[in-house]
């Protein structure tokens, strides 16, 4: 996971963390035990009765235990979203990513 993760250095990515949240920022930095610095980062709300929020977090850090998902961010073109603005969607919330553990 560390080479991906060097090659996303200072690039804009978006994490799904364990508790549901989808957070967007600039990966600054991270460790050996996948803590992850952001910065300029904001959490993606959805709701099935608001359109999608955006809540600033600036700089921030994420424990690497709690990162379930990281991607880099690509910029869609109006022809893959139809027009749409991703501001526009309305979602059901990710509900948290538990372990079975047996």
């Amino acid at each position: 996971m560390a080479s991906t993760l060097s090659e996303l250095t200072n690039k804009s990515i978006t994490l799904l963390t364990c508790d549901g949240r989808l957070i967007t920022g600039t990966l600054l930095g991270y460790d050996q035990l996948q803590n992850l610095i952001l910065k300029q980062s904001y959490e993606k709300v959805y709701s099935m009765e608001a359109p999608m929020e955006k809540v600033e977090l600036g700089l921030f850090v994420v424990r690497g235990d709690n990162v379930a998902v990281i991607a880099e961010v690509m910029t869609a073109t109006d022809n893959e979203t139809g027009g749409k603005n991703e501001e526009d969607v309305r979602a059901e919330p990710i509900p948290p990513i538990v372990q079975n553990v047996i």
